[in-house]
């Protein structure tokens, strides 16, 4: 997960791909917009009118080996757009303040490549695909796909950039597989053999629907007033336990890697926490509620963390941004240790994934009458990416998901778990007691997971 300006493709020549309908007019639609790409996109728009830098897009880059082959690249984007709904079907502010949903037929949509010319340095070819990114994700009238190839004689650099209303983590992993599998199908000459996915419309109606179902009072809310009614001082959302420098405002944010254990150690960290009643991720909540105790003397555990909405196996192949935010709440037991913290982040997971169908951004309407969700809410996110499709050519392939500048008014962790290692990627804001706390605090944490994993 790589800023963009801290990103290294090597020069070459550039080719991009560019998906048309041949003139055909987009077909609107009525499906409503999800609610987190319903607030995600408001708000990209009213930035853009204010003149604001933002970067709403997320964007993926890998290698191919040697000179790529255009047509079959070509044929596999083809291939790929056509396949999934998230490539075509799109949604724009309208004269009434909200959404309007329109979409491209799939037979409609052809892909051609446009040589746009060679860069000699890194730093030109990073500027010219950045600037790019920021213009082709921001586009109205169609899809905002950027997809495109720098080319050079020993490997070649796929790259691609959307709006992150339309994908998310796992889509991105879904696309690094499926790309490849189609180029190299084409390479042969033989059919990718891919069957049609469904589409994350009928997701997105689904959502609606249930939604629109929930009162104030609904049981499906519980583990939502409870969390908001934990905050002491009349804090809804919490805070992090080391001074930020910001008072919560939003500030332009800094990001970075932070290593936290090899594989083995991983594999030993969750053997430790099977032990004790709990999984991986129910270690990490609790080392992270120890470290806290540790530095704020308080008990009480809370944050918003990221649980897909891929509910059964038929939404597996689907490619958009299937992912909400839930409330995790715990309280350490009298004996704050790591072996008895476990079993009670474990039981607070199980009851915040619970509640993966209840969107953040109803939940809060219903219960804070009208909203009140923080313009970035502070999250802390674990993925166990090992079984992704071709998660074990990440590496070989150079695979990074990339993104570009932006705010933050507090910190967010994505804790990744790949086949050689665990690492996590914290983005906070950018000021010198952030500089000086953060990494101090998962300094600790690191230490709590590193003492479990040499004890199992």
């Amino acid at each position: 997960m790589i800023q963009m300006s801290g990103w290294q493709p090597g020069p070459g020549e550039v080719v991009e791909f560019e998906a048309s309908a041949g003139g055909r007019a987009p077909v609107p639609h009525d499906v409503p917009a999800s609610s987190f790409q319903r607030a995600h996109l408001l708000l990209a728009a009213a930035h853009r009118a204010a003149g604001c830098r933002q970067s709403p897009w997320v964007g993926l880059a890998f290698d191919l080996p040697g000179r790529v082959d255009l047509g079959a690249l070509t044929t596999a984007w083809q291939g790929l757009v056509r396949r999934h709904e998230a490539y075509r079907t799109w949604y724009e502010p309208s004269g009434s303040g909200d959404l309007a949903g329109f979409g491209l037929p799939p037979e409609a949509v052809t892909v051609r490549p446009v040589h746009v010319g060679a860069f000699t340095s890194t730093d030109a070819l990073r500027a010219h695909l950045h600037r790019r990114i920021d213009e082709q994700t921001a586009v109205t009238g169609r899809p905002g796909l950027l997809a495109g190839v720098v080319r050079r004689d020993t490997a070649s650099t796929v790259y691609c950039a959307i709006d992150h209303a339309y994908t998310d983590g796992h889509s991105l992993a879904l696309l690094f597989d499926e790309l490849r599998t189609r180029y190299h199908a084409a390479l042969a000459g033989v059919p990718a053999g891919l069957p049609p996915a469904p589409g994350h419309l009928a997701h997105n109606r689904r959502e609606h629907e249930r939604s629109a179902a929930l009162t104030a009072d609904a049981p499906e809310l519980a583990a939502w007033a409870e969390f908001l009614a934990a905050g002491e001082g009349g804090r809804r959302f919490p805070g992090f336990p080391v001074e930020l420098g910001n008072a919560g405002a939003l500030v332009p944010a800094v990001q970075f890697e932070y290593p936290v254990l090899t594989g083995d150690q991983a594999r030993a960290f969750r053997a430790y926490c099977a032990r004790h009643g709990g999984g991986f991720a129910a270690g990490t909540f609790a080392a992270l509620a120890l470290a806290q105790r540790e530095f704020t003397g308080d008990d009480l555990y809370r944050v918003l963390t990221a649980v897909s909405t891929r509910d059964r196996p038929g939404l597996l192949p689907v490619h958009g941004w299937l992912v909400n935010l839930v409330p995790l709440l715990f309280r350490l037991p009298a004996r704050p240790t790591l072996a008895a913290a476990v079993p009670v982040a474990q039981q607070g997971f199980q009851r915040a994934r619970a509640g993966y169908d209840v969107p953040l951004h109803r939940a809060l309407e219903l219960l804070l009458d009208g909203g009140g969700v923080p313009e970035i809410p502070p999250m802390a996110s674990y993925v166990d990416g090992r079984a992704a499709p071709g998660a074990g050519d990440y590496l070989r392939a150079g695979a990074s998901v990339l993104c570009g500048p932006d705010n933050a008014g507090g910190v967010s962790l994505w804790l990744n778990w790949f086949p050689d290692r665990v690492e996590l990627v914290v983005r906070m804001p950018d000021t010198p007691e952030a500089a000086a706390g953060v990494p101090k605090y998962l300094d600790r944490v690191r230490e709590i997971m590193l003492a479990a994993a040499a004890a199992a």
